[in-house]
């Protein structure tokens, strides 16, 4: 009994270390694949630092239609979520993301959970912002002590019109 108790105890701590232990692998800002497989594989088809807002919007990019299925996104990957499960096996760390416009205003969304594969992405509508400089500030919050740690940024810059 006393040896189980030893070994229950070992996988919790085994367990919560590796919880601890979540990694930035990847993160960006340009066209992914957004197809019937969006939740197993991120897929990166161009990432970058300058683009065009009218050619995004005209090429159907950021409605997720670019040359079929691509779509204007930003993305964060890290470790799959196997890697960083509570004692009750579901995976501790959540993320949230700030995305600042170029008119300095902001947007916060989150916590959610990431695809099992340990990424997630969402979709970047230009809206009126044509012109400018924008950031994405990526976070990870602790799903039981509600700790956050900001894990990465992206920034990039719209023109309208080469």
């Amino acid at each position: 009994m006393l040896r189980s108790l030893v070994v229950l105890l070992l996988f919790v701590f085994a367990n919560a270390a590796n919880a601890e232990n979540w990694k930035l692998y990847d993160s960006g800002v340009g066209l992914i694949v957004e197809g019937e497989n969006y939740d197993k594989q991120l897929k990166v088809v161009e990432r970058g630092n300058v683009w065009d807002a009218k050619e995004l919007y005209e090429n159907g990019a950021q409605a997720g239609k670019y040359r079929g299925n691509q779509l204007f996104a930003a993305w964060i990957q890290g470790p799959h979520t196997k890697e960083y499960l509570n004692s009750y096996g579901t995976p501790v760390w959540m993320y949230k993301y700030k995305i600042t416009y170029p008119d300095g205003k902001t947007f916060e969304a989150g916590p959610s959970g990431f695809y099992t594969p340990g990424f997630t992405y969402f979709g970047i509508k230009t809206g009126g912002y044509t012109n400018g400089n924008w950031k994405i500030d990526w976070y990870i919050q602790h799903r039981d002590t509600k700790e956050i740690r900001q894990v990465g940024s992206s920034e990039f810059k719209t023109t309208y019109g080469r």
